[in-house]
């Protein structure tokens, strides 16, 4: 059998310590770690490279090689090594990108291929290219005194790999300089560009007011405390709940508590929960539930325009859909470009996943499949927005939210409401709030 690892010292460490046959490695790098450690009470047979480059900058490290000494393992010199290996004789191989290094084992992104069966034919042909390498008659062994000479050579090397190295740290820092900048004007013209959007966005916003079908009928309200809370408060003439259009057809009256999209002075989106002569809450996120088909039909939708949620999206984002499971864990973000008339998906934003080659937890794959899916059915989604957005519909949630004086930004507010409406046949109304000076 094949096994994918990207981090393969927890199998290298219960391989090693049940092997029965001696083990051979091959690794280009050597610095003490605990897998060196087994390696070394199993005095296995080592073949790696030795030159004071790799010494001086650490790569690998004296003390490993004195500890493989010191356990009476054999080291060869293998001029140009790159391969990693580690296997026994009898069912255990292994190949891929990690060193026998610390960092190999904790630091680096490894990726490597554990063979569990010495009779597969692809185990067999590892054996026989490394049983190649290692039968050269000229390799070098490394020895207690070419440790030791080596161990003078680096100190001798270290002042001139140091002066090396700082010359190389300053072009470095200085191509690391050009290109933060060059990163950096490119951030700047993309944060001009959705400044442009968005404000375009908020424009389009006014523009699709202004052309919508409009009421015949406007009240103007204030804001003032009532129970505690403040509420845009009406005379008892107004019904909120019945609107006529301009040529006096009445539409059929909305239900109590009724939600409507309120857009305030022509830029400001929230929702309104209307009442027949006030409006007692103005909500900036509600939750519509399940309107996704199967199988992602228990995902509920969150829309809101909270600063709090578009600060975690991009910048020129209007509005957010957050989806959650039915524990309430936030599966995913989608920001949102909104404009009435038009809807644009921006991007599907999720919690990172550190790769681990295993299967998918159920709730990383149903991230996956859901992000997927908004991926290849964009139209769709935005369509199921954007026509939830609009909806009068009550839900099963009474729509909370803040109190008047937070939406219209103080107490004693003067208020003119009207509704406009859009879509085929005016099927979208929209209330319009405009705050008088």
């Amino acid at each position: 059998m094949i096994r994918i690892r990207t981090n393969l010292a927890p199998r290298w460490n219960r391989q090693i310590l049940e092997a029965t046959t001696p083990l051979t490695v091959l690794s280009p790098y050597i610095t003490k770690n605990r897998t060196l450690k087994l390696l070394a009470k199993k005095q296995a047979t080592f073949y790696t490279r030795f030159e004071v480059r790799d010494f001086v900058c650490m790569a690998s490290t004296i003390a490993a090689f004195k500890l493989l000494l010191i356990n009476k393992c054999t080291i060869y010199e293998v001029k140009d090594l790159h391969a990693k290996v580690i296997m026994d004789e009898a069912d255990f191989v292994t190949l891929g990108s990690q060193n026998l290094t610390f960092r190999g084992a904790s630091k680096n992104k490894e990726l490597s291929v554990c063979f569990d069966n010495s009779k597969a034919n692809s185990c067999n042909r590892v054996r026989s290219v490394v049983n190649d390498w290692i039968d050269d008659p000229d390799l070098e062994l490394i020895d207690w005194a070419r440790v030791l000479r080596m161990e003078k050579d680096v100190r001798v090397a270290k002042k001139a790999f140091e002066e090396f190295n700082e010359a190389m740290s300053k072009i470095q820092g200085e191509a690391d300089t050009y290109q933060a900048n060059r990163v950096q004007v490119a951030r700047d013209q993309q944060e001009q560009e959705r400044a442009a959007r968005k404000a375009k966005n908020l424009a389009a916003i006014g523009a699709a007011v202004r052309s919508g079908a409009p009421s015949g009928t406007k009240y103007t309200g204030t804001v003032k405390p009532s129970e505690g809370s403040a509420r845009l408060k009406f005379d008892a003439k107004v019904d909120l709940l019945q609107w006529t259009r301009k040529n006096g057809i009445y539409l059929p009256r909305m239900i109590k508590s009724s939600r409507c999209l309120c857009v305030l002075n022509q830029q400001k989106v929230g929702w309104a929960r209307l009442a027949s002569q006030q409006i007692t809450k103005f909500a900036q996120s509600m939750t519509i539930g399940g309107i996704l088909p199967k199988p992602f039909d228990r995902v509920d939708v969150t829309l809101s325009v909270t600063l709090k949620d578009l600060d975690r999206a991009p910048s020129d984002t209007t509005l957010v859909a957050i989806l959650k499971n039915e524990n309430g864990t936030e599966l995913c973000m989608v920001p949102v470009l909104y404009s009435i008339d038009e809807i644009s998906v921006l991007d599907t934003l999720g919690p990172k996943r550190k790769p681990t080659g295993k299967k998918l937890k159920p709730i990383d794959q149903l991230r996956t499949d859901l992000k997927s899916w908004i991926d290849s059915n964009r139209a769709d989604f935005e369509s199921l927005l954007s026509r939830h957005i609009t909806s009068t519909t009550p839900l099963k949630k009474r729509l909370d939210g803040v109190n008047a004086d937070v939406f219209f930004e103080g107490m004693d507010t003067v208020v003119d409401v009207t509704m406009v409406f859009k879509g085929r046949n005016g099927t979208k109304p929209i209330l319009v709030a405009t705050t008088r000076n």
